[in-house]
């Protein structure tokens, strides 16, 4: 379903922090993911320009109208793979469907529950005994596309939240870049909502 070139380019979409940035950035750097990262793109001033500094990546700022802006910049890179990282933006319709199964996002709950910003203080606060993340292709909704993986945190009684936090983050850069390799080595189809791997992820 994706077009073959070799390595493969991914383009980077962050707002915040970009731990999940750097993880792939390592990923791509170490063999692990057969990738490169083209650029970073971000829709405002946050932590991720600083790694995208320090790690010598490529970055832009999106001009606004933000939308248009991205819309713009993906046609001129041509990306393999749009990779969602804390990206706090609902992508337009329109940028959904030109990049159709090309654009996955990772999200720090079991979807569907905890949708949205704030998932793992949600899942704490409520109480649930098992939380986790999931990674997704994007569609037009929040976090409402087809599930690609997800992998399960069991909460320790003890664990306050930060350590919730911690754990929920170490999965999350252990799972995206393995993730991110499957789908472009397209060894996944789709079966009306439901993805399916050909080859198990650990």
């Amino acid at each position: 379903m994706l077009q073959r070139r070799v390595p493969p380019r991914i383009v980077v979409l962050a707002s915040g922090n970009g731990s999940n940035f750097e993880a792939i950035v390592n990923a791509a750097r170490s063999g692990e993911l057969s990738a490169e990262i083209q650029m970073l793109l971000v829709d405002r001033n946050c932590y991720a320009i600083e790694r995208a500094k320090r790690l010598q990546i490529p970055w832009e700022r999106l001009e606004k109208p933000w939308a248009e802006s991205l819309k713009k910049r993906l046609e001129e890179l041509n990306p393999d793979l749009v990779v969602l990282a804390g990206f706090m933006r609902i992508l337009p319709a329109e940028i959904v469907e030109r990049w159709k199964w090309k654009i996955v996002n990772i999200h720090p709950s079991l979807l569907p529950a905890f949708p949205g910003t704030h998932a793992i203080e949600k899942a704490y606060e409520y109480g649930v005994k098992v939380t986790g993340i999931t990674i997704h292709f994007v569609d037009e909704g929040v976090d409402t596309g087809p599930i690609i993986f997800q992998k399960a945190v069991e909460i320790k009684k003890d664990w306050s939240l930060e350590r919730l936090e911690e754990e929920i983050h170490k999965i999350e850069h252990r799972y995206y870049p393995l993730v991110i390799q499957k789908v472009l080595e397209g060894k996944w189809k789709i079966e009306g909502r439901r993805v399916i791997l050909e080859e198990d992820i650990g």
